[in-house]
């Protein structure tokens, strides 16, 4: 069957012209068999046996054959297409009154659950408001019950005693029958149809699991489903079915109009646990299984954006103590991902960094800051695997937080970035004239700008007492990025470390790198200095090697 979601390449388009397997069909018969086989192989495979049997006139029992053939197509219809509640519900509406409108209500009185699941599978589902209308429906509901209901007529031996029936007596029903399936599988129940009846139910039922594969053959149906789809109860089947298995994950393609450059495809089944992992009733044990075993180490990474970013904003949606540290080390590589999707530093900076901190979490917060403040170098410049701009953001707004619970355990994350920095070039750094400790005025900083502001930041909210030793030990350090920022900190706490700066070894106005933060020092606290320390500075400059 032909419709505006098929493809080349549905893997349920069956090639039915392979030799020597299939019998020759009209072009009515192959639409019929397409359409059936996107249903389920079993229902299409019967369907070409009963061709089969109509064409071999050498069968003496071809009737019966075709019956039970019949009944099996007509069964496995009504058992994929209509769940047990709709049934329920219109069996409840099946009254002398409806029956008798549908058809003879002594012949079909005691096939009520038979007729309720062909008018589910039609998607009849209130049958008072589509008889009183000119619902097309239930022609096709009235013509399907008429033949289903005859075929126990020629099922069995009518006697062993009695001549068999005669195809010629089930052909009739049998062509009666392809023309409701061609009604079925065409105009009524087409692809589309079928996947918006299947997602109203509110589970799926056993038949609906074993044909979603072949339904969804497509990339343009699993999309469309997956997005439509609402009901988080459908979560843990499709789980043990094997939709959000690592393995379905899909592989980065090359673009076939630009060579050597690669696309990151849509796992639309994640999309939908992204879709319901924020639903109030979602089962946050399934969930938790779904992305531990897409974030699972063992495994061979599979790097592919889409699927990185969607696999961060479940985890930003995981209750605070389900979140663990392989999913911190996943985001990490996420973040150093080629395929890297620029929400993904959004995602970190305004979800699962803020959550990481309203839960006390210290370990995993600090794992995280170690991974959002690494950097590359890039022809010679910095450049932060996080996004400049959301890390800036994230640090303006949650550095204060991440002082207060992490304290000197995210200053030695920061400042190991910088002695590394330092190292490998210290030029980076000489253009900050003084360094900051107040982000909020920064305004798009360069990276080695917002580490050393970050920094400074820690130290002046710190108590001072707690860190005259780490300023002491800083002012030691042979990078001068670190010297300039513990003189810094002396200015933001002076009244308590200005001991450090009077104790200076030697004089503090010939370290020219330093000039910045020294005069800074001095300007801010000039009035407050005693005679002594006047004296001290007046010494300084005249003695001063510049």
């Amino acid at each position: 069957m032909n419709d505006e979601f098929e493809d080349k390449q549905d893997s349920s388009q069956v090639q039915i012209d392979t030799p020597n397997r299939l019998p020759e069909l009209t072009s009515q018969q192959r639409e019929i068999y397409q359409s059936l086989n996107s249903i389920g192989p079993e229902v299409a495979a019967y369907y070409l046996d009963g061709i089969r049997i109509l064409d071999n006139e050498d069968l003496e029992t071809a009737a019966s054959l075709l019956t039970h053939v019949a009944r099996e197509i007509d069964g496995g219809l009504r058992d994929i297409l209509s769940s047990g509640e709709a049934k329920e519900r219109i069996q409840k509406q099946l009254t002398k009154e409806v029956l008798n409108e549908l058809g003879d209500y002594d012949e079909l009185k005691d096939r009520k659950g038979h007729i309720a699941s062909i008018l589910a599978a039609l998607g009849i589902d209130d049958v008072l408001v589509s008889l009183s209308t000119d619902d097309v429906r239930v022609n096709i509901a009235i013509r399907w019950i008429n033949v289903s209901t005859q075929f126990h007529r020629f099922a069995h031996r009518h006697g062993a005693w009695r001549v068999t029936r005669a195809r010629e007596e089930f052909e009739v029903l049998w062509y009666e029958f392809e023309g409701i399936l061609l009604n079925l599988v065409g105009s009524f129940l087409d692809l589309l149809s079928r996947l918006d009846r299947i997602r109203t139910y509110k589970e799926p039922t056993r038949e609906i699991r074993s044909t979603l594969p072949n339904l969804l053959g497509s990339e343009e149906r699993r999309a469309y489903f997956f997005r439509k789809l609402e009901f988080p109860t459908w979560l843990e089947p499709l789980k043990e079915d094997g939709w959000f298995d690592p393995d379905q994950n899909p592989m980065p393609q090359e673009s076939p109009d630009q060579s050597g450059y690669y696309y990151s495809p849509r796992w639309h089944a994640l999309e939908y646990v992204v879709k319901i992992s924020i639903h109030p009733e979602c089962p946050v044990d399934i969930l938790l299984d779904i992305v531990n075993a897409i974030t699972d180490e063992s495994r061979e990474r599979i790097d592919n954006g889409r699927t990185d970013l969607e696999t961060v904003k479940i985890i930003g949606t995981l209750p605070i103590d389900r979140i663990e540290p392989q999913h911190i080390t996943f985001i990490g590589a996420a973040l150093k991902s080629n395929q890297k999707y620029g929400l993904m530093d959004q995602e970190i900076g305004q979800t699962i960094l803020p959550k990481l901190l309203d839960g006390g979490k210290q370990e995993l917060t600090l794992e995280l800051l170690a991974i959002m403040l690494e950097v590359r170098f890039v022809d010679g410049r910095i450049r932060p695997i996080m996004d400049d701009h959301w890390l800036e953001d994230a640090l303006k707004i949650y550095g204060q937080t991440i002082a207060n619970l992490c304290g000197v355990e995210a200053l030695q994350i920061a400042l190991t970035q910088v002695r590394a920095l330092a190292a490998k070039d210290s030029s980076v750094f000489h253009f900050i004239h003084p360094a900051e400790s107040d982000l909020s005025r920064l305004s798009r900083a360069d990276y080695s700008e917002l580490i050393v502001s970050f920094i400074s930041s820690i130290l002046q909210s710190a108590e001072p007492v707690s860190i005259t030793e780490t300023i002491q030990s800083l002012l030691k350090e042979p990078h001068t990025i670190i010297k300039r920022i513990a003189v810094k900190t002396i200015t933001d706490h002076y009244s308590e470390l200005k001991r450090l700066f009077w104790k200076w070894e030697g004089n503090p106005l010939d370290e020219v790198e330093l000039e910045p933060e020294i005069s800074q020092l001095i300007q801010v606290n000039s009035h407050t200095f005693n005679e002594d320390e006047m004296e001290q500075i007046l010494q300084w400059i005249e003695s001063t090697q510049y």
